[in-house]
């Protein structure tokens, strides 16, 4: 059974986990709606499958409300996900 996890980033911060669904859409929705909040840079959803080691696996990224190309935030708080500068 896999899980997905939801998570904000902000400029200064990488907020822990803040929801978890066993639905991928509702995941997704939830981030879409956090990524719209008050700096918040991005919202991220990660799938990670019970009782398996290894399985954290990038979903999907929410900038603004808009899904991203690429469901990863740069270790850079200033570039986004493909490269691309805030």
């Amino acid at each position: 059974m896999s899980v997905f996890a939801v998570h904000a980033t902000l400029a200064n911060e990488v907020r822990p986990t803040q929801a978890i669904f066993t639905a991928e859409n509702e995941a997704c929705s939830y981030a879409e709606a956090v990524s719209r909040d008050d700096g918040v840079l991005a919202a991220s959803v990660v799938r990670f499958a019970l009782d398996q080691l290894g399985t954290r696996s990038g979903v999907a990224m929410f900038v603004h409300g808009k899904r991203q190309a690429f469901p990863y935030v740069s270790d850079c708080r200033g570039i986004y996900g493909g490269g691309r500068k805030c």
